[in-house]
């Protein structure tokens, strides 16, 4: 089998290792080319590795590329790879607000650049798609999902990652960094069903230019759902209950233990654990003519960025 010639744009995103790790590990995909966005650190062992000084000179031999940098640089390398014809990978979000967002979707082309929402792969969820397709549980009656982890106590956003703290560089902050994948959860899950922000508080700290996470509450269809995301919940984690009038389902234990219940003391299936990993592993198997996920469409990307836009306009309404 041929290999993958992959290119990899950016060295700030938190998950650059474990995208370096899955072509690593993938005996049929070769790492040819890195490059750092300009004024980027990185506090990951990158030494041996195919370090270009251009985009030009990374895209040459590519037939993918990896956009793992500041939000900010996502318009000039999306730019770059569509010119060259390249289909990439970008980690999300896409852009900063839905209009940034809207903007950028047309160089995603027909596909198959889109972002990296890995728990699109994460087998338990995909169950939950299931189950909610076949209509075991009923109406739903009440969602609630939280994705957390304490990253902002323990200074993961220094060094390498520190943008995440600016705005001018693409920060977010931590309810629209983690939070985003609990809105393309629920659009992926049951895409007929409209998304709808009835409120938001988000955690502001003097010493953080962005917030560090909150709650939202938003109506799927006619269910009430409550999301929580941060980076200041010890010891963190991810959680997805979904209750309906005939059952409810919970994925927990890192997306690794799904619990299907009704009157008894319901049926548990364990699974392997959520991984940010999955989704190059998906959109490799893509280029190879493989269907390991369905990923987000532009359509998906732009509502996304909608909703997220639509929390912090409800956040910064008075009490």
């Amino acid at each position: 089998m041929k290999n993958i010639r992959i290119a990899v744009l950016g060295t700030s995103h938190a998950h650059l290792p474990d995208h370096l790790a899955v072509i690593e590990q993938d005996p049929a995909a070769e790492l040819v080319a890195l490059h750092h966005e300009p004024g980027s650190r990185s506090d990951v062992l990158l030494e041996g590795l195919p370090f270009v000084s251009t985009v030009e000179q990374a895209l040459h031999r590519a037939d993918m590329a990896v956009i793992a940098s500041t939000t900010a640089e996502h318009a000039r390398l999306l730019a770059q790879t569509a010119a060259a014809r390249v289909p990439a990978l970008v980690e999300k979000p896409l852009g900063t607000t839905a209009a940034a967002t809207t903007a950028l979707t047309p160089l995603l082309g027909a596909g198959p650049t889109t972002t990296a929402m890995f728990l699109r792969c994460a087998p338990a969820l995909r169950r939950v798609r299931e189950v909610l397709t076949r209509g075991e549980l009923g109406p739903v009656a009440h969602v609630h999902a939280a994705f957390t982890h304490p990253g902002f106590l323990d200074g993961v956003f220094s060094g390498a990652a520190e943008w995440m703290l600016s705005e001018e560089r693409g920060g977010t902050g931590g309810f629209g960094d983690l939070g985003i994948h609990l809105v393309d959860l629920l659009r992926w899950l049951a895409p007929g069903r409209k998304l709808s922000v009835r409120g938001a508080a988000l955690t502001r700290r003097p010493d953080c230019a962005v917030d560090t996470g909150g709650l939202a509450l938003l109506t799927w269809g006619e269910a009430p759902v409550s999301l929580h995301a941060g980076w200041t919940s010890r010891p963190g984690g991810f959680l997805l209950r979904v209750e309906g009038e005939a059952a409810t389902v919970e994925v927990g234990a890192g997306g690794a233990e799904l619990t299907m219940s009704a009157d008894g003391p319901g049926r548990r299936e364990r699974h392997p654990p959520i991984r940010a990993g999955a989704a190059l592993e998906a959109f490799l198997g893509g280029l190879r003519g493989h269907t390991l996920w369905e990923a987000p469409t532009a359509a998906d990307i732009e509502e996304t960025g909608r909703v997220l836009d639509a929390v912090h306009a409800a956040a910064a309404r008075p009490a």
